[in-house]
């Protein structure tokens, strides 16, 4: 067939083959400034070519006046194929405005049935799709600057870029970008499971069903965590059993049998023992609680949504990080989960509060009614009977809580302890496109729309397979591609007289599309969120306090030897009846409360940086394997795990910061048992003298600790642009991802089959997966900010 040659100041013309049934084949952008040379779908590997490394070669418009909603109708109405008989159509737009130019493309070496032969000519053939260019002249002919008159802001070529892509080549040509790319398809075969565009508007509905009876291929909804499950909680239940014992036990030998044991002399073993083993059993439970409360947290939001039970912005306000520490977190009554929030309020009361009183339980008093008189040890009964009040509550929010989660459904496959664990949870959600735009807004909870979601296994109304997701019942599953969006708009303007008021509606609409490109480009978005507490005011703030403390601790230490001569108590120091000395609580109790805030108050700080580690990796230019990012899980580590985990994978700031979050408790032990009020003969003067070797001991953890505050400076990476505190904030990230629609991802049967397919070489690469947080192309072909796989090209090392 002969092709006619176009004049190069002619109107460009398409050309397509006709046919009896000719359709808009929506052909998906594969294209991700994620990843690399070549973004791949694992249905079309072979199509790629081994040796091409094609580099984008920018477009332009450059419209000469603002068309109108009719216009925009005509230019796309234009170039869309109708059908015809003929056997070649031509279509030519009603007036041009704007050059066309399109990529560049490797011309495969054969065209067989099903493939796509693109011609570097740009001339159609027989046998060939150019529905890639008609899609490629429709995002021309329509783009925000023919509204608005103005050139977009930033280029897939500039080199200024003020955020990171997700893996920039930083001119050393490592990574590349490549123009979009068209998917294989045959006619006896579905299209590639890695599509990247939104398929067409469907009626169908997610219908609720109950979890399958085939536990092989679909696991049952009832997993815990193995810390909240009966045989490990009742252990710990067991321990405040005990705990409880031990203090009715004390309470009532020391007043029926006149103490506990004779005081000997200030220091020694038997001082250990009732001015330090209590805090420190205190400390073990509290350690322990930390797990527990983790993974109440964890879990929380998930469980709550599975039961049907939840609010309708659980998702989004219910926190699955810890946030119970110096001040109770009291988010769970307000968002559908009162056993809960009580349960963590008596854990936050037991963190607080038993340390310090455990640290001034015993006293000694002096009995003249005994052979010779003398001193002995006895537990204050006011004390000892406060802790087993505190303690009895524990136990009761643990069965509580054993109740709450440890039977029935939990909506869960597994523990969700990673980024990785959220994508088996909103690949086939209906709710997803609530999320648009949400990963540059400030707080997504107030972003999202109230939805009353559902955790479990659906159908939809056109298929019987059962799979697991999160969801909206009964709700379409809503997935429009942008150009049937603007088709629908069209349409609509072409049924009825122009409207000022559409008009304006259209360009704002365009203008918010355009301001949320300049966001996902702007660093002032990219890097706008990190805790309050670590905030650069803040965090010099806390360095100068620190140092101001210490300095003054110091001063007061060791100016005019207080050590070795004591200070005067100015409170009665006689013990009463019930073992109560006013001075030695005083000298006891509000040391290890101050040294138990300081103990509490790190630990955001270590849940923050344990959390925000795997976006600290996957923000770098390289990207990161997946056992540094996506799959880690500090935050449900055991306490010191989470620091040699750190440590074997190269966190070594994640491992200090989790070390000292588990050495601070030396401080509310130490400070609660090293001053106690003693008889000076020389003096004949009660003073509060100090046991030495801990009063130095506590210096030196007092020294690290404020010098550990030099550390929590959090670098540019660990910035990001909203919080990570819920699910609905990490989804943001990831509502868009190609990750979503690959297959290696695609409903992964167990944790273990999870894990395996993020960490093993992809099908037809020689170099496992790596993943990087950046602005990507996502399925619906824009960009977005959030987390992608990156491709090595050839050869790469």
């Amino acid at each position: 067939m002969h092709h006619p040659q176009q004049h190069p100041l002619e109107t460009p013309r398409l050309k397509v083959v006709g046919s009896s049934q000719p359709k808009l084949v929506h052909t998906p952008s594969q294209q991700s400034i994620a990843a690399s040379d070549d973004y791949y779908s694992f249905s079309d590997i072979t199509a790629h070519s081994s040796t091409s490394k094609v580099t984008v070669v920018p477009y332009q418009t450059a419209p000469s006046r603002n068309p109108s909603t009719q216009d925009v109708h005509t230019h796309i109405q234009d170039h869309i194929p109708q059908p015809e008989d003929s056997q070649d159509k031509q279509i030519q737009p009603a007036r041009a405005v704007a050059s066309v130019r399109r990529p560049s493309m490797s011309r495969p070496p054969t065209a067989t049935r099903g493939e796509i032969r693109l011609l570097d000519n740009g001339t159609p053939t027989p046998g060939a799709d150019d529905s890639p260019y008609i899609r490629f002249a429709i995002d021309q002919l329509t783009r925000d600057e023919e509204l608005r008159g103005a050139g977009r802001h930033g280029s897939l070529a500039t080199t200024d870029y003020p955020v990171e892509r997700i893996v920039p080549d930083e001119g050393l040509g490592y990574y590349t970008a490549v123009p979009n790319k068209t998917v294989a398809t045959d006619n006896n075969n579905n299209s590639s499971s890695n599509t990247t565009m939104e398929q067409p508007e469907s009626t169908d509905t997610l219908i609720a069903v109950d979890p399958p009876s085939d536990t092989y291929t679909h696991l049952p909804l009832t997993f815990i965590p193995y810390v909240l499950r009966p045989a490990f909680l009742a252990i710990g239940i067991l321990l405040c059993l005990a705990m409880v014992a031990a203090l009715i036990f004390c309470n009532v030998w020391s007043q029926q049998k006149d103490g506990l044991s004779n005081y000997v002399y200030f220091g020694g073993s038997k001082y250990f023992v009732f001015e330090f083993l209590p805090q420190l059993l205190g400390m073990v439970i509290v350690l322990w609680l930390f797990v527990v409360q983790a993974a109440v947290y964890r879990i929380a939001p998930l469980s709550s949504i599975a039961r049907a039970g939840a609010r309708d912005t659980t998702l989004q306000r219910l926190p699955m990080l810890p946030k119970n520490f110096v001040l109770p977190d009291l988010s769970h009554f307000t968002y559908g989960e009162p056993v809960v929030g009580v349960c963590l309020f008596v854990i936050w009361a037991v963190n607080c509060f038993t340390v310090p009183l455990l640290s001034c339980l015993f006293q000694p008093r002096y009995y003249g009614t005994l052979q010779d008189g003398g001193f002995r040890w006895v537990s204050v009964q006011g004390v000892g009977w406060t802790l087993v009040v505190i303690y009895a509550l524990l136990v009761l929010s643990l069965f509580a809580i054993l109740a709450r989660f440890g039977f029935g459904v939990s909506g869960l496959q597994w523990d969700p302890v990673s980024l990785a664990d959220v994508i088996p949870l909103i690949q086939r959600s209906n709710v997803l496109h609530d999320f648009d735009q949400s990963e540059v807004t400030p707080n997504v909870g107030g972003h999202l729309p109230p939805r009353k979601l559902r955790l479990g296994y659906w159908k939809t109304s056109s298929k019987p397979d059962n799979f697991y997701a999160l969801g909206e019942e009964s709700a379409p599953l809503k997935r429009v591609s942008s150009v049937d969006r603007l088709l629908e708009k069209s349409n609509g303007a072409a049924t009825k007289t122009a409207d000022p008021a559409t008009v304006d509606v259209e360009r704002q609409e365009l203008h918010n599309k355009d301001s949320f490109e300049r966001s996902l480009h702007s660093p002032f978005f990219r890097y706008r969120w990190a805790p309050w507490f670590l905030k650069d005011t803040f965090v010099v703030a806390w360095i100068i306090i620190a140092f101001v403390l210490l300095i003054a601790f110091l001063a007061v230490s060791f100016v005019n030897r207080p050590l070795d001569r004591g200070f005067l108590p100015l409170l009665p120091t006689l013990p009463s009846a019930s073992g109560f000395s006013s001075s030695n609580f005083l000298f006891s109790f509000i040391p290890a409360l101050l040294g138990n805030f300081l103990f509490l108050a790190w630990q955001p700080i270590d849940v923050y940086f344990r959390a925000a580690q795997a976006y600290s990796d996957l923000s770098s230019p390289r990207g990161a394997f997946a056992e540094k990012s996506l799959l880690l899980s500090y935050n449900s580590c055991l306490p010191l795990e989470a620091t040699f985990h750190a440590l074997f994978a190269g966190h070594y700031k994640v491992a200090y910061i989790s070390f000292i979050s588990v050495a601070s408790l030396a401080l509310p032990v130490l400070a609660g048992g090293v001053f106690m009020a003693r008889f000076y003969a020389e003096n004949g003067q009660v003073r509060i003298s100090s046991y030495t070797p801990a009063y130095y001991t506590l210096v030196a953890f007092a020294i690290v600790y404020a010098l550990s505050f030099l550390t929590i400076w959090p670098r540019r990476i660990r910035y990001l642009p909203h919080p990570l505190y819920t699910y609905a904030d990490a989804i943001s990230f990831l509502y868009q991802s190609p990750l979503l629609v690959d297959k290696v991802f695609r409903e992964p049967r167990t944790k273990t089959d999870l894990i395996t397919r993020t960490i093993v070489a992809p099908p037809g690469e020689s170099h496992k997966a790596l993943y990087a947080f950046g602005v990507y192309y996502g399925q619906d072909g824009k960009e977005h900010l959030g987390i992608d796989r990156l491709r090595r090209l050839e050869g790469d090392e």
